[in-house]
């Protein structure tokens, strides 16, 4: 009776780590990304950016192409904080990445 009753636990455990891999797996991104600076971005990303004149904005930037276009990728500090702002070609910030920051 005691070896059913670990048999049952040991399958209901394997189950419960299999569901629990299969979850994890990410899924594989074919985006490309690019280096590129404020300088080589377009104009109206360059007016975008403008609205976070008393932030830091860091001159390197990435960028993504898409089917709509290229999106842009900034890093923009203030004081301890930092994050992504997230711009298309046409200036629309499409959005703000947010994640765990320390002061260097």
């Amino acid at each position: 009776m005691k070896k059913a009753h670990y048999i049952v636990v040991f399958i209901v455990f394997t189950l419960f780590s299999i569901s629990n891999i299969n979850a994890q797996k990410a899924e594989k991104s074919n985006e490309i990304v690019y280096k590129t600076t404020i300088k080589e971005s377009p104009q109206k990303v360059k007016e975008a950016l403008k609205d976070y004149s008393g932030y830091k904005v860091s001159q390197k930037a990435t960028y993504t192409k898409n089917n709509k276009g290229r999106i842009y990728k900034f890093k923009v500090e203030k004081g301890n904080w930092s994050h992504f702002l997230i711009i298309d070609e046409s200036g629309k910030i499409v959005g703000i990445e947010t994640g765990e920051h320390t002061s260097s």
